[in-house]
C-alpha cells in the first residue's frame, strides 16, 4: 500500500519561499537542508533552536554553520517536489560554481514552475 504525504489545508497553495541551506562542512550524511517558509527571516532565525528543524538543531550543536545558498518562490507542494528530486548539491550554487554563473545570468531553466 502506498502512502502519501499530506501537507494540510494551511499549506495547500500558500505562496512562500523555498530555501536551500548549505552546511559549511558535512554533518554525517547531510550537506544541505531544503525547507519552506511563509516568512523566511523568521524561519531562519528559528533554525538551530528547538523551534526549528531537528536536523539543524543537531548541526548547530555539532558546531557547524550554514548559509542560505538559494531560494525559490513556491508553495509546500513545490518544496516536496524539489525534495523528492534528491541531489540537493546539484541545486546548490556553492557546490556548483557553473550553476551560480547561470543563476546570475538568469539562464538556469532546470527548476521552473
Amino acid at each position: 500500500m502506498a502512502t502519501t504525504t499530506t501537507l494540510g489545508p494551511a499549506a495547500a497553495g500558500v505562496p512562500g519561499t523555498i530555501y536551500l541551506l548549505h552546511f559549511d562542512k558535512p554533518f554525517r550524511h547531510a550537506t544541505h537542508y531544503l525547507g519552506w517558509a511563509d516568512d523566511l527571516h523568521d524561519r531562519l532565525a528559528k533554525h538551530g533552536t528547538s523551534a526549528g528543524a531537528n536536523l539543524l538543531w543537531h548541526v548547530r550543536r555539532a558546531g557547524i554553520t550554514w548559509q542560505c545558498a538559494r531560494t525559490w518562490t513556491g508553495d509546500r507542494f513545490r518544496e516536496r517536489r524539489l525534495k523528492s528530486q534528491g541531489g540537493k548539491a546539484r541545486m546548490c550554487p556553492i557546490c556548483r560554481p557553473a550553476l551560480a554563473a547561470k543563476l546570475a545570468a538568469g539562464t538556469d531553466r532546470r527548476v521552473k514552475r
